[in-house]
């Protein structure tokens, strides 16, 4: 069992904090169930700050404000490791996320272990310790945690804390610059969803609709979105895209009608089926119809553009000597293009920028890319 004080009283919460303060960094996880809803729920906060481990448990009524002011303190450094979905659940409880954050998967990679490695493979290869992933699944709002539960919560933040140093000792103060600045741009991006009326530009088979039923396809997505936060629901438990995607192409006119759209859930059409309805016939009504959009690797010009850009990746890959994807994947180089290409430019002024435009990658890159896609098109 590792050493640790689980908090459910407010003055253990302002105790800790008070001390927390004190501490060069905090190690932070998050435990959290969302499977039936669209807002996740807080479970566990496990924290540790210098030698002091501790869980703090959000079922138990603890007023949490202490703690959220503790990570809004920009004095106060967060190491976590792949943070993606804690942002979320931060962004939701504290009504922001600290940006001062040190994320130990970006870390990894900038160090040359793998762009993507888990909790478990870093703590068996910098402890060579073997985590137990039994309760990997648990359902993290059921009361009371079992002892072995409890330890595994603990054991994320136990050699998160101890490792960060020794990873932190490995890199370049450039790169620790560049770690620094990924890690913020990740919480910024989690911070930045894209607005209901321009989510279609970014619907993977929206090139499959003519310019009338992108205009369905628009209301469709910002109703499916309106519609799982007011019920808390997954999106996928509203319609699924490809249901969206049939919704759009036949714009059903009424309740029979939707009844013959292949998986729409009878729940949907018994409880939302006359407001889905209402937002086709808005969709139909549009007194503007979007641009066509046309799939992005049959565009004209599309190869020798994605070609170039690659190569401006890979070259600044070999400056920063990191491996090429953790510069650019192939969604970030077609995102770009899509951006610069497809995403009209009333658009432009609502959406954040795409990522090779933005943070450390576009003070590198972005100059670069913007002359190879006007050159080549």
């Amino acid at each position: 069992m590792l050493p640790f004080q689980l908090i459910t009283r407010h003055a253990d919460l302002l105790a800790f904090c008070e001390q927390a303060r004190q501490a060069p960094y905090l190690a932070l996880d998050t435990e959290f169930v969302r499977t039936r809803t669209y807002y996740a729920r807080l479970g566990l906060l496990q924290v540790r700050a210098a030698d002091q481990l501790v869980l703090i448990d959000p079922t138990s009524g603890v007023d949490l404000e202490p703690f959220w002011q503790l990570l809004k303190d920009p004095n106060v450094h967060v190491v976590i490791h792949a943070g993606g979905e804690d942002y979320e659940i931060l962004a939701q409880n504290m009504g922001q996320i600290p940006t001062h954050i040190f994320d130990t998967q970006i870390a990894l990679a900038f160090a040359g272990h793998g762009e993507a490695m888990g909790y478990a493979a870093m703590v068996k290869h910098y402890n060579d310790v073997e985590l137990d992933k039994s309760q990997s699944r648990t359902d993290w709002l059921q009361r009371p945690l079992s002892a072995e539960q409890l330890d595994y919560a603990a054991a994320d933040v136990f050699y998160l804390h101890d490792i960060y140093p020794r990873l932190r000792a490995e890199l370049s103060d450039e790169k620790i610059a560049l770690v620094e600045a990924e890690s913020a741009e990740q919480v910024i991006r989690r911070a930045q969803p894209v607005p209901p009326q321009w989510l279609y530009l970014f619907f993977g088979n929206a090139w499959q609709c003519n310019q009338q039923q992108l205009a369905v396809l628009r209301e469709l997505m910002a109703w499916r979105l309106e519609r799982a936060k007011k019920s808390d629901i997954p999106l996928g438990f509203v319609a699924k895209d490809h249901t969206l995607l049939e919704l759009a192409r036949r714009m059903p006119q009424n309740l029979g009608q939707l009844r013959g759209i292949i998986d729409l859930s009878p729940v949907t059409i018994r409880y939302a089926g006359e407001s889905l309805l209402t937002a086709i016939r808005a969709g139909q009504a549009a007194d503007s119809l979007p641009a066509p959009l046309e799939r992005l690797t049959d565009m004209r010009g599309y190869k020798p553009v994605f070609n170039a850009i690659k190569q401006a990746v890979a070259a600044l890959a070999k400056e920063l000597g990191v491996e090429p994807g953790l510069i650019a994947s192939r969604r970030q180089i077609n995102d770009v293009i899509h951006w610069a290409w497809q995403v009209p430019e009333a658009a432009k002024s609502d959406l954040s920028l795409p990522d090779l435009y933005r943070s450390w990658r576009g003070a590198k890159l972005r100059a670069s890319l913007e002359a190879i896609l006007q050159r080549d098109r």
